[in-house]
This record gives C-alpha cells, sequence and structure tokens, in this order.
C-alpha cells in the first residue's frame, strides 16, 4: 500500500506542477493571401516561446484560414506559417492578455523575395501525407539519442521496448537519408544515433514496392519515420562512447561511429554489457540467424514454407526477449551505403552478436487430464549461448529508364550450445508421488544459412503495364550434438515399480534449401485501376538424419545405436499454380480481389525402410481488401485473406521419440494440411495539429484440419503425444488506441485496450477438449514536459485471463496483474539531471507461492563535463529496494503453469559519455541555430 501511495504521489505532483503552469490567455488570428486578399486554408500554423525556440504548439488553419491557441502564458512568443503555394511567414508578439492577430499576410511562391535563404524554419510541416518536424524545435540534454528527442514531438510515443507509434501507428521501417539503416530495423536507428545530428523528423506512410514500381498505389502502405541529417551531418564523422561499471561485477558500455560523405554512409556500432540490454530488435536478429520462418507470398493467398525439420537443437536464446534470466551480451556491426554513378544503390550490412544467458527456473504446474489430475513441480537452471554472423547485401541497379535489376543477398553463420539441469516430481492431490527424477542435458549447434533473391523489373512505355521475374534460393545445412543423462522413477502406492535410465548421444543433421521463381504482368486499366496476372513455383527439400547411441558399460563409449530414436527422413514440398488480381486505388477508396489455384504434393521417405508419404493439394486460395480515405488523417482498410501450411517432415514421422519417457511423441503420416481464413479491419482517425488519434484494429482468424495434439497419459503420468487434425481453432482480437492533449494541464493522455478470445483444441485419452482463453488489459498514460526542464509521465495497466476447459472444468481460473508505473527526469542547473523509473506489479490468482508483489525503483544522476558539454558522468541505481523478482503464467490446452525465474537484482554503476563531433573536410564543428 505504501508504494501506491507514493505513486500517487508523484501523479499529484505532475498535476499540481502542470496546473500551475495554465493560464486563460489565446491568441487567434486569419492567414490571408497577400496579393489576391483570399482566406488560406489548410495551412499549419506553430507557435514558439520567443526566448529558447521550443515548441508551444502547433494547428491547421480552417477553411476560412483561422487559427487560434489556448491557456498560453505570458510571454514573448513567434508565430510560424507555411503552407505549400506560400512562402513561410513569422510573426513576433508579446502576451500578457487575450491578443487578436488579425490578419496575417502570406507571399505566393510566384512572388520572388528579395531573400531567399533564411535560417527560420517552422517546427512543425504538414505536406501533403508527410509530417515534418524540425528537430531544433525540441530541445534535449547532450549526448542524448534520436529516441529521447522522438519523445518530445507531439503526437510520438516510445515504449520501453522501443517501440515507436506517431498518431497511434506503430512504425515498422526508420531509414536514414531515405536509406535503410542495418536493414530497416527501427530500434538499431534510434537508440544509436544521436539527437544533435538529426535536421528534420519526417513521417510518412510509404508505398509498397509494387506501386512505386507500377505507379499505381495499391493502398499497402508502410508507417515509416526518415531521419534527414544536418547538413554538417551529411559530410562529417560523429558519434559517441560510454562505459559503466559497478557492483556484482556489472558492466555495460557501447559505441558507434558514424562516417557520412554525401550519398555515402558508413556506421559501425558495438555494445558490450551483463545488464540485460540489447540495441537490436530481438526478431532482427533472429532474422539474421535464419531461425524465423520463412514465407513466399503470391498475390493471392498465402503458402507458408516450414523449414522446421526438426527443433530440437533450434536457437538456445529462450528467455532473453522477456528479460527472464542474466544476459551477456556482445554485439556490433557495420553499416554501409552508397549511390554508384547515380544508377546503382547498394547497401551491404554485418552484425555479429554473442549473448549468453544464466536462468534458474522453478515452475508449478497444474496438468489437465480428465480422472487424472496431478501437479507437476520443476527446478531447472539452463545456460545457453549463441553466436553468429549475418552478412547483408543488396544491389538495386538502374539499366535505363524501362528496366531495372535488383540482387538481394544474406549469408549467416551461427553456432550456439544448450546446458540444463532439472529436477522433477508428479504428485495427485494426496500428495502421492507419480514419478520424479532428474535429467543432465546438453546440446551444441552449428550451421549455415544463406538466402538469395534476383529481381528483374520492365516497364513499359504505358502506365502501369510492367513485368517482373524473380528468382530465388535458400540453404541452410546445420548439424548438432546432444547428450543426456537422467534417471526417472515411476511409483505404484507410494513405492518405485519403474526406473528408466538414459544415458546418450545424439547427432543430427539437417539440410534444408529451396528454389522458386515468380512472374507478374500487370496491364493497367485506366489511369487508377490495374490487372494482374502471376506465375509461380518453389520446391523444398528437406533431408534430417538423426543417429543415437547408448552408453555400453563393456566398451565404456557411447557405441550401441538406439535404432528407435535413429531415423533418416526425406521431404519434399512442392506447390505451383498462377493466380489473376485486379486492383484500384480512387481518389477517396481502392479495393483489390484476387484469387490463386495452387497445386502441391507432399512426398515424404523414411530412409531404410518401405515407409513412404505422398499427398496431393488443390486449393483456391483467394485475398480481398478495401481502403476507404475519409481525410488524408482519416482512413478505413478491410482486408481478407487465405493460407495454407502443410505438415513438418518431424510431424509426418510415423517413429515414437522415447529420449523423455514423461513425453514420448511419435508422428502421424496421415496428416492433412491447414488452411486459414484471415480477416481484419483497421481504422485510423488523427489530428496532428490538436494532437488526438484514434486507432482501431480488429482481427479474426480461422483454421481447417488445423494441426493439434492428441495426448494420451497413463497412470504414472507419463504422456504419449501425435499431431492430428482437428476444427473449431479460432481466434478474435481487438486492439483500440485513443490519445489526446488536455491543454489546460498541458499534458498527453494515452487510453488504450487489448481484448481477445482464443478457442483451441486438443484430444486427451481420445476426448476432445476445448479451451477458452478470454484477456483484455486496458492501459493508461500521462505524460508531461515543461520546456527541457522536466519530463514526467505515469501509467497503469490491468491485464484479466478467463481460461476455461471443457474437459476438466475444476481447473478453469482467472487470474490478474497490475502494473502502475512512473517515470520523471529533471533537468538542473549546472548540467545535472535527475531520473526516477517506478514500478509497482501486483500478481494475483496464481498457485501458491506466486502471488506476489514486485516494487521495482530505478534511479540515476548525471553531469555533464568537458568543453561544449561533450562529456557525461553518470551514477545509476537498478533495483533500490532490492525487491525485484520474476514471475509468469504459461498455459496451453494441456496445463496451466506458474513460473518463478531469475533476474536481475541490486546493483549500481557509475559511466562516463563522450560525443565524437567532427564536421566535413576538416573544418571546425558547425553549431546552427533555426531561431
Amino acid at each position: 500500500m505504501k508504494y501506491l501511495i507514493f505513486l500517487a504521489g508523484l501523479v499529484f505532483l505532475t498535476a499540481t506542477i502542470a496546473s500551475a503552469q495554465k493560464t486563460g490567455f489565446s491568441v487567434k488570428g486569419q492567414l490571408t493571401d497577400s496579393l489576391q486578399k483570399q482566406q488560406v486554408n489548410d495551412a499549419t500554423v506553430s507557435l514558439v516561446n520567443a526566448k529558447d525556440s521550443s515548441l508551444v504548439g502547433f494547428t491547421r488553419t480552417d477553411s476560412a484560414g483561422r487559427f487560434s491557441f489556448n491557456h498560453l502564458r505570458p510571454g514573448k512568443y513567434r508565430l510560424s506559417a507555411s503552407q505549400v503555394n506560400f512562402h513561410p511567414r513569422w510573426k513576433n508578439f508579446e502576451v500578457s492578455g487575450d491578443v487578436d492577430l488579425g490578419s496575417v499576410l502570406m507571399k505566393d511562391k510566384s512572388i520572388m523575395e528579395e531573400v531567399t535563404v533564411t535560417a527560420q524554419r517552422p517546427p512543425v510541416v504538414v505536406n501533403g501525407d508527410t509530417l515534418e518536424f524540425n528537430a531544433e524545435a525540441f530541445k534535449t540534454k547532450p549526448n542524448a539519442v534520436v529516441e529521447d528527442m522522438l519523445k518530445k514531438m507531439p503526437g510520438v510515443e516510445v515504449d520501453k521496448d522501443g517501440t515507436i507509434r506517431v498518431n497511434g501507428k506503430r512504425i515498422s521501417r526508420v531509414l536514414v537519408n531515405g536509406r535503410d539503416f542495418f536493414n530497416g530495423d527501427p530500434k538499431m536507428a534510434t537508440s544509436n544515433l544521436s539527437a544533435d545530428a538529426i535536421d528534420k523528423v519526417q513521417v510518412s506512410d510509404k508505398q509498397s514496392d509494387q506501386s512505386e514500381f507500377t505507379g499505381i498505389d495499391d493502398g499497402n502502405k508502410t508507417p515509416t519515420i526518415n531521419l534527414k541529417l544536418k547538413k554538417d551531418k551529411k559530410n562529417a564523422a560523429f558519434g559517441k562512447a560510454s562505459m559503466a561499471a559497478g557492483t556484482k561485477d556489472r558492466y555495460d558500455g557501447q559505441f558507434n561511429i558514424n562516417k557520412f560523405d554525401g550519398d555515402r554512409q558508413l556506421s559501425a556500432i558495438g555494445m558490450a554489457n551483463n545488464t540485460n540490454r540489447q540495441g537490436f530488435s530481438i526478431m532482427d536478429m533472429l532474422n539474421f540467424s535464419g531461425q524465423s520462418r520463412k514465407m513466399m507470398s503470391g498475390g493471392g493467398g498465402r503458402i507458408v514454407i516450414s523449414t522446421d525439420n526438426d527443433d530440437e537443437f533450434g536457437l538456445p536464446v529462450a528467455g532473453i526477449n522477456n528479460n527472464q534470466g542474466i544476459t551477456q551480451t556482445i554485439a556490433g556491426g557495420l553499416n554501409y551505403n552508397d549511390t554508384w554513378k547515380k544508377k546503382t544503390e547498394v547497401n551491404a550490412s554485418y552484425f555479429y552478436n554473442n549473448l549468453s544467458l544464466d536462468n534458474t527456473r522453478n515452475t508449478s504446474r497444474q496438468n489437465i487430464f480428465p480422472g487424472n489430475e496431478f501437479t507437476y513441480l520443476q527446478n531447472s537452471s539452463t545456460k545457453n549461448k549463441t553466436s553468429s554472423n549475418q552478412l547483408n547485401f543488396s544491389v538495386d541497379h538502374k539499366i535505363d529508364s524501362f528496366n531495372s535489376i535488383k540482387l538481394t543477398s544474406e549469408f549467416g553463420y551461427q553456432k550456439g550450445s544448450n546446458a540444463k539441469r532439472n529436477e522433477y516430481e508428479s504428485f495427485v492431490p494426496n500428495d502421492k508421488t507419480l514419478n520424479n527424477g532428474f535429467s543432465n542435458t546438453s546440446n551444441s549447434t552449428e550451421g549455415y544459412v544463406t538466402n538469395q533473391e534476383l529481381l528483374y523489373r520492365h516497364k513499359f512505355k504505358k502506365k502501369g503495364r510492367t513485368f517482373s521475374l524473380t528468382g530465388s534460393m535458400q540453404y541452410n545445412d546445420s548439424r548438432g550434438r546432444g547428450t543426456q543423462n537422467a534417471i526417472n522413477n515411476f511409483f505404484s502406492n507410494g513405492t518405485i515399480n519403474q526406473r528408466d535410465t538414459l544415458d546418450q548421444i545424439t547427432r543430427l543433421n539437417s539440410l534444408t534449401q529451396s528454389y522458386g521463381a515468380n512472374a507478374s504482368y500487370t496491364e493497367p486499366l485506366g489511369k487508377r485501376s490495374l490487372l494482374e496476372f502471376r506465375g509461380f513455383f518453389n520446391t523444398s527439400l528437406g533431408d534430417l538424419d538423426r543417429k543415437t547411441y547408448d552408453y555400453n558399460k563393456t566398451s565404456g563409449k557411447h557405441d550401441n545405436m538406439n535404432t528407435k530414436l535413429s531415423n533418416a527422413f526425406e521431404n519434399q514440398y512442392d506447390y505451383m499454380g498462377g493466380g489473376i488480381s485486379i486492383r484500384t486505388q480512387q481518389k477517396k477508396y481502392g479495393y483489390g480481389i484476387g484469387a490463386n489455384l495452387q497445386y502441391a504434393r507432399l512426398n515424404s521417405h523414411l530412409k531404410d525402410s518401405a515407409f513412404r508419404v505422398k499427398q496431393h493439394f488443390t486449393n483456391l486460395l483467394p485475398v480481398a481488401n478495401f481502403n476507404y480515405s475519409f481525410t488524408r488523417m482519416k482512413t478505413l482498410r478491410l482486408d481478407y485473406s487465405t493460407s495454407t501450411s502443410q505438415p513438418t517432415a518431424k510431424q509426418l514421422q510415423p517413429v515414437q521419440d522415447i529420449s523423455d519417457p514423461l513425453n514420448i511423441t511419435s508422428g502421424n503420416p496421415a496428416l492433412k494440411q491447414s488452411y486459414s481464413h484471415n480477416a481484419s479491419l483497421q481504422f485510423f482517425n488523427a489530428s496532428p495539429a490538436q494532437q488526438k488519434n484514434l486507432f482501431v484494429f480488429l482481427n479474426y482468424s480461422a483454421t481447417q484440419n488445423a494441426i493439434v495434439s492428441s495426448d494420451k497419459i497413463n497412470t504414472s503420468g507419463a504422456r504419449t503425444s501425435m499431431p492430428v487434425n482437428a476444427n473449431g481453432v479460432y481466434n478474435v482480437n481487438a486492439n483500440i488506441d485513443r490519445g489526446f492533449r488536455i491543454k489546460k494541464l498541458n499534458t498527453r493522455l494515452e487510453l488504450g485496450l487489448n481484448a481477445g478470445y482464443n478457442h483451441s483444441v486438443n484430444f486427451i485419452n481420445d476426448e476432445k477438449n476445448n479451451t477458452g482463453v478470454f484477456s483484455v488489459m486496458p492501459r493508461i498514460n500521462a505524460s508531461y514536459s515543461y520546456k527541457e526542464i522536466l519530463d514526467i509521465s505515469a501509467g497503469a495497466r490491468v491485464s484479466y485471463n478467463n481460461v476455461r476447459y471443457s474437459l476438466q472444468s475444476s481447473l478453469n481460473n482467472n487470474y490478474w496483474r497490475q502494473v502502475y508505473e512512473m517515470d520523471a527526469t529533471v533537468n538542473l542547473p549546472e548540467g545535472f539531471t535527475i531520473n526516477n523509473e517506478f514500478s509497482y506489479s501486483v500478481f494475483t490468482g496464481r498457485s501458491n507461492g506466486y502471488n506476489t508483489r514486485v516494487p521495482l525503483w530505478n534511479a540515476s544522476v548525471s553531469k555533464q563535463v568537458l568543453k561544449s558539454k561533450k562529456g557525461e558522468i553518470k551514477l545509476s541505481a537498478f533495483d533500490l529496494l532490492d525487491q525485484n523478482i520474476g514471475v509468469d503464467r504459461n498455459g496451453n490446452a494441456n496445463y496451466v503453469e506458474d513460473v518463478q525465474y531469475k533476474t536481475l537484482q541490486r546493483y549500481f554503476t557509475l559511466g562516463f559519455t563522450y560525443s565524437l563531433q567532427k564536421a566535413g573536410n576538416g573544418g571546425p564543428r558547425a553549431v546552427i541555430r533555426t531561431f
């Protein structure tokens, strides 16, 4: 309770500070064409503080050219007005009461100005579909990164994990001077580049590559930020480096160095820490390592190609993404962009990462088996290591005005290891033991992957008539070695009636390769419509060779082949077909409708046996979409698509895997491919000038012949699982985000709601079990910023989950998680900064021992030093109260479990950061102020 009182006090303090700043003064006016004497509508009008050029607010003129600002403090201000057809206009004035500026004259751009170069620029400009922020208007402290600057821009949110939203839309791509920076990964740019290097932040919905190629909008757009560098950074070297060390042997260091020379961009980044911090997106790392599932998409429907021959020796990074355990990170990379002879755009990047995870977990699991209810307790310790190298390279060459060719190449190499010790016990409600035991396992893997794609594009003289041909190749070669030592005891009436001892090694070689081609021809139907014809072909080959050897007491070696756990399997999946679609994009609306006709065949063969699986599928895969633009900032989009997914080689093998006597698995050669339907709705409505936004996303998906699990359990608690097909699997999800500014309090408020219902199916002892999970999470966040002195935010989110089982209703459960957060940063005179982050988490509805409350308080104080404040000394504290623990709840159709895991606990660090600045051509560093 004392922590809640503390949090409430901080929120009250925030409101008090904000309330103290507000006044009742207002200013209004009207923009007028100086030549025609007509009103200027749809112009951007910004208001800045004349003393420090900080942005006070911005708005758009209405149809009569009118604008207004309210709740202004007394003082001197500057008004900026801009519109695409007029020269920018500035006007100074002072507020000591309500102000009417009357008619503010704008000069048409057709009239040449005597002074054509000016250092004054508007802080915010809306130019068509692009929202442009002038970075100089948003003050940050020295050594701040782009992420810090974005947080100060109206309508921009940056989550703690680095996710960026602008007016409610999630940003998927970040460019630097219009070019990809480390494959466009948003976090790489925003958490590494210095805010001081940025001239403009441009936010837009980037058209798809197909739209840019054909010249006809297809309605598919990607929310994108382009970071435009300052002129003195376009031909300069800049960056920063930092290092911190502390108690409990904690350390955290990073650097980034950038050398830009016109179109040529060269960047290097690096980091090393044991504080669970990564400056890159975890999914980007998985893509680098070739572990993410590959998909090839046609124009109608989607075909999912799985290269998962065996997941036994997968990438050992479990727990890294949700801060489970303690992770050591060593990572670095190079990024190169250039334009050769104005015709060839080149992008290359190399990335290396080395991750080590140390984790312990305590698990309490309630198993869902009718008539055989039991509890499973597990204590485990894990050490994972993985290192990967990734080289990406792309060349886009414009042969002439009608032809171009693009080569995209990816090469990756990875090594990984995993060591795990596990102790467990299962018992029934009367505390009688069903089984217990322990295991020691270790796995090591090594492999490389390459993906190649060659794209040829041809434009005909008639706009919209195009031809493109794509060839692709994927190759993945991996090998692994695993050891297992285990003792499993099975009980009857309190005594051991069976003991299984395992001492074995396994060697695994896996090779997957696929080759494919896509051809597309588009024919314009008028100026805004397009007809597309497609053809495609792909073949995927998989070869899995697994050999297991038991320990031989006579020889003292692992040389007894275990034939039950050894097999070699070949898998080939081919699909081919064609499709047709029509797209149109009118001024207000657009739609697309089409379908692919796909023929697929599956041929799987168990070597050294007569077993073979042959299957053939013919599917019609329709796709449709519709978009409507009420205004440029108010849109609606509807999508419908279908897809198929074939069983993996492991799921088809009719071989039992008894390496874990408690969890025996086998494949099912009778499995069919699954067929999925997906429908979604997106509604977006924003007013950047008023800092209001509404984003609504609804999604429904259903799968026919879904691949689910059929489990059988015996009286000793051992389970045998086999995949089967079933219907009745579907999901419904909704996400609503609402943001607006409370002008009287100078505060930004964000409201959100996530809700969903997941219905899954499985079979337990031949009985069908339906599992329904309803979840809802409302959230609220308020943020307040006062000049460059104070930044403060407070928020709360409550997660509720309701789980229902048709077979075991006694295990139906409800559980909650409440999180209350506060973040405050104060910039003091003499270069001092104080930051406090406080969160209070409450977990309820869980098993005994897992209902807990976790207060987490992090704090830091820093001091800027050296000439031009290039240096910063920082003292940081993590988990000041020494109360941090890790708690989680997981569940599926077979069980629900509560987990407590290892987390970082209290430590202190002292660090130093230095900013590197060097102007181009050896000249002095220029400091440019725009106001």
